[in-house]
């Protein structure tokens, strides 16, 4: 349930970003500048216990973004987030929620008149919740995007990467890829 919601809510945030805009030019990216935006991330890992069988975990979640630029090509920042996933073999799944602090750093490649390329690197703590037990891990990914501005101080992002969860308590890893989308707003 609480995924449908998720999904909706993602699908809104992307409709009502791009329904009424049309592409622009990007701003010239500069020190001192600010991001805010608001994403949503989906995923199928590999979870890989210290012993026993291989499964698979699949994973929403809902993110906000803050950062700042250092210089025109380099921005750091933190993102909080929320993720909901299902953990185990198909028709016995576990379900469990997570929050997620990390920070993040980005290089933004010489961008075209609308359309700006950049990689990311990220590193997180958090916490996830499976109702009788909570874990914590550690978050590390690594991906490329693209900014595609719709108006000169708004862009959609889009972002595949890396991800890796390693978790305290159960000695678990989960890693794959990641499809993040976003509505940045640039000030």
């Amino acid at each position: 349930m609480l995924q449908s919601k998720i999904v909706l809510l993602a699908a809104g945030l992307l409709i009502a970003g791009s329904g009424c805009q049309m592409m622009s030019k990007g701003p010239q990216l500069k020190s001192g500048m600010q991001r805010s935006a608001v994403g949503f991330a989906w995923s199928d890992s590999t979870v890989k216990p210290a012993t026993g069988p291989e499964s698979s975990a699949t994973d929403l979640a809902l993110n906000v973004t803050h950062g700042w630029f250092l210089s025109p090509n380099a921005e750091i920042g933190g993102k909080f987030g929320y993720e909901s996933s299902e953990v185990g073999p198909s028709g016995m799944t576990t379900k469990s929620d997570a929050w997620i602090v990390s920070g993040f750093g980005r290089w933004y490649f010489a961008g075209g008149s609308n359309l700006y390329p950049y990689v990311e690197g990220l590193l997180g703590w958090g916490n996830s919740d499976t109702g009788a037990t909570s874990d914590d891990f550690l978050r590390y990914s690594a991906g490329v995007g693209a900014m595609n501005f719709m108006t000169p101080s708004t862009a959609l992002d889009a972002i595949l990467k890396y991800q890796v969860d390693s978790f305290d308590k159960t000695n678990v890893d989960v890693d794959g890829f990641i499809v993040e989308l976003a509505y940045s707003v640039f000030w």
